[in-house]
């Protein structure tokens, strides 16, 4: 008569040793360890191209995932954290770290909602609430991550209006952009991309079509703002273009871009919200640093 084995019991191997099925937890161990592989090998990656293309991928994995949030849980409660603030500064004094400014992505939009042109031409200072609620980021004080546009926008009208951004307290621009993509990457799963057309980029578009292009995007109540803001100074639409003209050769030869990065590689924080991704930051919830894991301790023999 022959007896029916159980599934959970234990099983011979040929040669007559008595063998276990792993266990769970050894399997938890080995995915682990191998997220934490991944991880420590994206953030090695030397070409940031290279790295967004591989952290994207890689982030989709809840493990992974896991690990590029485990700021506070790797034995250091601090380490991670990137503290931010709120700042305002004049746009002549904010640089763009992406390599080009699209002119109808600046002009386009506000040519054809102008409220905030009288706020800008006296100089006054805009915050989320002029852009739809959302927070333009900064880092160092002075470096864009998010809201390229944005401040371009506020340029070409005038380069002493004062922007509100939360200021990331990191110097170098290209880690600014690469944690913030992290905690993009932590919160969201993805690192959201964009496909940019062909691009009007003012820093090396000729100046000519600069002239020719720009009436393009503004319209009669543009022009009309500038006339009622300050109407000894702009009574025609070539003095509205001119002044707007001369801006843009400001920004060419004072705010040059401080990488080669494309923009369609930028972070976009309005994927997670601004401001909950800057929080995450702050609070070091972000596994920027090493130790990516709190090492486990050993067992006493």
């Amino acid at each position: 008569m022959s007896v029916r084995r159980s599934r959970g019991s234990r099983r011979r191997t040929n040669r007559g040793n008595v063998s276990t099925p792993k266990t769970s937890h050894t399997k938890k161990q080995t995915t682990r360890a191998q997220a934490l592989k991944k991880v420590e090998k994206i953030y090695s990656e030397p070409r940031y191209e290279d790295f967004i293309k591989k952290l994207g991928k890689a982030a989709k994995d809840p493990k992974v995932k896991a690990v590029l949030l485990g700021g506070l849980i790797d034995g250091r409660k601090t380490d991670d954290i990137i503290k931010n603030t709120t700042i305002m500064r004049m746009s002549k004094n904010l640089t763009p770290i992406q390599q080009e400014i699209d002119l109808e992505s600046s002009l386009k939009w506000i040519g054809r909602h102008p409220e905030n042109v009288p706020l800008i031409l006296r100089g006054g200072t805009l915050d989320q609430k002029n852009f739809g609620g959302v927070p333009i980021v900064t880092s160092y004080g002075s470096y864009i991550v998010d809201g390229h546009h944005r401040w371009s926008q506020v340029y070409m009208i005038n380069p002493e209006a004062r922007l509100e951004s939360i200021n990331l307290q990191i110097e170098d621009p290209k880690a600014a952009l690469r944690e913030s993509q992290i905690a993009i990457a932590a919160l969201s799963g993805k690192v959201p991309t964009s496909r940019i057309q062909p691009s009007k980029n003012i820093y090396t578009m000729n100046p000519k079509q600069i002239r020719v292009l720009t009436p393009k995007y503004l319209s009669p109540q543009f022009y009309e703002a500038f006339y009622k803001t300050y109407p000894r100074r702009y009574k025609t639409p070539a003095d509205v273009e001119d002044h707007i003209y001369r801006n843009i050769m400001k920004m060419r030869l004072q705010n040059p871009p401080q990488t080669d990065i494309d923009r369609s590689l930028m972070p976009q924080y309005s994927a997670v919200g601004v401001t909950r991704g800057t929080y995450a930051l702050q609070r070091g919830r972000v596994n920027i640093k090493p130790p990516y894991s709190k090492p486990r301790k050993t067992r006493k023999q």
